[in-house]
């Protein structure tokens, strides 16, 4: 009896074992041959004056930003938090990752909201007619690193396995390869603070970053990492970014990105 209930525990635990196999969605993601940026939107749903920039990030796939030209990321900061409002969204890396572009631009201050292309400012004053513009001639550029990623969509997890090179071996020096993970058709209603009384809709909000990764000395980089989803996190609406990046320019050697992940 001991012997036929121990079988009948293992081949469980395979169907088990099977079943979760069956269910992990696997796809590649392949970076093109033109070099794409990445634009970064620094906010908070505590911030006033922040909800129509995100509005403006969230139009721009319509209006011909694709991921073939930009990888849009929204970092929500932690430092609104203590005014009224906690963005659940928030993380103190995001406001570390702000802090950190303001001293590689040399200018002592961070604020919000601040928009990045290619780690430099872009004023929102110049926007779109700018904007547009300054893609055409980022994207006209040759890549400057390849990249590829095997990911799996698990039910609460994300395996990313990444193999980068930078193509140059001069940029190999300052390269870093990091990742995020991003969630669109996010909302949350706000009862206190500057923006109370709104409903606020966001899209490309960083949920998860691993990084800096810096390169061998041949120019190359393979990562694997488990990217686990908190509660909250639906992963049907997730989307994954990949991107190599100068540490002392801030330009972006080659970003691509994938949103939704793993589906026909």
């Amino acid at each position: 009896m001991r012997i036929i209930r121990l079988l009948t525990l293992v081949v469980g635990a395979l169907c088990v074992a099977r079943a979760a196999a069956a269910w992990a969605e696997q796809c590649t993601l392949q970076s093109g041959r033109q070099r794409v940026t990445v634009l970064e939107l620094y906010t908070s749903e505590g911030c006033s004056s922040c909800p129509p920039a995100d509005r403006w990030l969230s139009s721009l796939p319509k209006r011909g930003v694709g991921l073939d030209r930009a990888v849009l990321l929204a970092f929500h900061v932690d430092y609104w938090n203590q005014l009224g409002w906690v963005d659940r969204f928030s993380q103190a890396r995001f406001s570390q990752r702000q802090h950190e572009v303001a001293v590689r631009n040399r200018n002592p201050q961070v604020y919000t909201p601040q928009l990045l292309l290619d780690g430099r400012t872009l004023r929102a004053g110049s926007l779109p007619d700018d904007l547009d513009d300054r893609l055409r001639s980022i994207n006209a550029e040759p890549a400057r690193a390849t990249i590829r990623a095997e990911v799996a969509r698990e039910s609460s997890a994300l395996q990313v396995n990444v193999d980068v090179e930078v193509i140059a071996p001069a940029d190999g020096t300052n390269a870093d390869l990091w990742l995020a993970a991003f969630e669109n058709s996010l909302s949350t209603s706000v009862s206190r603070g500057e923006n109370a009384g709104v409903l606020l809709n966001h899209d490309f909000v960083v949920r998860d970053v691993a990084g800096p990764f810096s390169m061998a000395n041949n120019g190359r980089r393979h990562v694997e990492r488990r990217l686990e989803a908190a509660r909250d996190w639906d992963l049907r609406h997730t989307g994954l970014a990949v991107f190599v990046q100068d540490r002392s320019s801030g330009a972006v050697l080659q970003a691509a990105a994938m949103f939704p992940l793993c589906r026909p």
